[in-house]
């Protein structure tokens, strides 16, 4: 049930990073981890943190660096290029073995796709 919620959201939750749009991230900034991933990374601290994206500020709930599977997300959250993620072979669907959570309502800022948000989600990374 928990997992199919997850994919639910995931499923338009497309580019995170990788196969669905290039990356605007310099090269070598996101990681590539072999299994077995890290737990919850612990870099959720809810401290509100203002990013300027375009011409606007905007309050972020929670800024994601370092291991992003195993993770809540919740509000506003941007996450940025430096990032640790599920190595893949063929098919981007790296958050496909993850226990990443995601409440309902969420937005999402991907700075790997030109600092985009995201709303539903997207099926590339499920």
């Amino acid at each position: 049930m928990r997992s199919s919620r997850v994919l639910k959201w995931i499923m338009p939750f497309c580019w995170v990073v990788g196969a669905c749009t290039s990356s605007t991230c310099p090269p070598d900034t996101i990681k590539y981890l072999a299994q077995p991933y890290p737990p919850d990374s612990g870099n959720l601290e809810q401290t509100v943190e203002i990013i300027e994206i375009g011409r606007q500020e905007i309050t972020f709930d929670q800024v994601i660096s370092g291991p992003l599977c195993n993770n809540s997300l919740s509000g506003v959250v941007y996450i940025t290029c430096d990032i640790q993620i599920p190595a893949w072979e063929e098919e981007s669907t790296f958050l496909k073995d993850c226990d990443l959570e995601i409440a309902e309502g969420t937005v999402i800022y991907v700075e790997a796709h030109g600092d985009q948000p995201y709303y539903e989600g997207c099926s590339c990374h499920e």
